[in-house]
């Protein structure tokens, strides 16, 4: 039984073969005109317009090329770093500064040139709030400027035209200056809200302390027993035989790069200069204008005020 089943298998398998074996080779005979059209056919490509000409490409200019020119550093204009050459950096003991020129009498001990550090810090804002008189609604705040000499005195919606403020607000409160939860102890501030048109934003201001900015200031004397001065980055300070430019100003630590550029000298003497030891500037107190009110005015201000 499973011997016949196996051969009509088999039978089977060969028929569907030799069909496919005619099959192939109808095709192939059906197809012989068009394979025979496709021989006699050009295989070469024609091509049309006039015959292809080599253009001469230009030949690049001659000449040798060397590095561009470095730039300075934040430092300042001598603080010029070389592809594989660093500046040669010296340092003053007298001076206690850093300099990327050697200044002239290098080794002596005497402060050759010319310009001391004598503090950095914060510039002022240009407006402090140091007081108020009135009652609560009708407050009146007293400012003082360092751009100006006479006390200010104004209510809310007060334009300073000169500063380029305006006071939005004025308000005052009792705050909580104790540190211990348990035991508060209160003070009476006045608080004034500016909008300034400079910069397009709000500046709160403090009866208690002075405003600050983030610009950085530079306290410097020319020279033994002369005034000190505020300067800016990028201020120059002129003498008969030399101009400083203030280069770069650092509150934290302090320093202060200075370039000095010396009249006949190709390049200036930059130096890094540090608060002088030992010399101490006296800071002055802000003016503070009184609060015109008797201690019974300022107890009702407090009562009435923010708990």
């Amino acid at each position: 039984m499973i011997a016949s089943l196996r051969r009509s298998v088999e039978k089977i398998a060969f028929g569907a073969a030799l069909l496919c074996t005619l099959g192939t080779a109808t095709w192939n005979w059906r197809q012989r005109p068009a394979l025979e059209a496709l021989r006699r056919e050009p295989a070469a490509v024609e091509l049309q317009g006039t015959d292809y000409v080599r253009a001469d490409l230009p030949m690049p200019a001659a000449g040798a090329k060397g590095w561009p020119k470095p730039r300075s550093q934040s430092h300042g204009p001598g603080w010029i770093y070389e592809v594989f050459t660093p500046p040669v950096i010296y340092y003053h003991e007298a001076a206690r500064s850093f300099a990327v020129t050697p200044p002239a009498h290098f080794g002596e001990t005497v402060l050759v040139f010319g310009l001391e550090l004598l503090d950095v810090k914060r510039e002022l804002y240009r407006l402090q709030l140091v007081g108020y008189v009135g009652a609560p609604g009708d407050y009146v705040a007293a400012f003082v400027s360092p751009k100006l000499t006479e006390t200010l005195l104004a209510r809310s919606g007060k334009r300073f035209e000169e500063l380029g403020l305006a006071l939005a607000s004025i308000d005052v409160r009792k705050i909580n200056v104790s540190d211990d939860p348990g035991m508060p102890a209160y003070d009476i501030a006045a608080i004034a809200t500016l909008r300034d048109e400079q910069t397009g934003t709000e500046v709160t201001l403090d009866s208690r302390a002075r405003k600050f900015t983030d610009t950085p200031l530079a306290v410097l004397r020319l020279g033994a027993g002369l005034k000190p001065r505020e300067v800016r980055e990028g201020d120059v300070i002129e003498e008969e035989s030399a101009t400083y430019r203030i280069e770069r100003i650092q509150l934290d630590p302090p320093e202060v790069v200075v370039a000095k550029q010396v009249a006949g000298l190709p390049y200036p003497e930059t130096r890094v200069l540090k608060p002088i030891a030992g010399e101490k500037l006296t800071k002055k107190s802000p003016a503070v204008a009184p609060r015109f009110q008797s201690r019974r005015q300022s107890e009702v201000a407090a009562s009435e005020s923010h708990p």
